[in-house]
């Protein structure tokens, strides 16, 4: 089964909400995050050399998610050995379908080849986010 890793550098980010504003007497939708979006499938493009997977996919995503600067030395180590786990918002699923996002027509044709999905948080001094496909 071939294995492909991306690594996706900065703060991960969930999926926001779409958002609406009246233009004249219509209403419009748009993506706040667009350009954040577009920045992340082009990271993902670099990482990948290689025409889209039609496979049923295995995705396993990890965020490393950042360790506030007022934390404590020792909360700050244990936080880094996975002893104090993140609970906090972003909340997994919504970071998650924002990175699977990233990766439609790029490395898979849909995210609907999804078939076994795991996600999991963790501090970081690093943050970023690791995707492992199988498939």
């Amino acid at each position: 089964m071939p294995e492909i890793t991306i690594t996706v550098p900065g703060d991960p980010r969930g999926q926001p909400r779409p958002r609406f504003s009246r233009c004249g007497g219509f209403v419009k939708v748009y993506n706040p995050d667009a350009k954040l979006d577009a920045r992340i499938k082009a990271i993902i493009a670099e990482q990948v050399d290689f025409e889209p997977i039609t496979t049923a996919v295995e995705i396993e995503m990890v965020f490393y998610m950042p360790i506030v600067k007022s934390t404590t030395k020792r909360n700050r180590a244990l936080m880094l050995e996975g002893k104090i786990k993140h609970v906090k918002r972003p909340d997994g699923d919504n970071i998650f379908k924002k990175y699977a996002d990233g990766c439609n027509a790029t490395v898979y044709k849909d995210d609907s080849q999804i078939w076994k999905m795991t996600a999991e948080k963790r501090y970081s001094e690093e943050p970023r986010v690791v995707i492992e496909l199988k498939y």
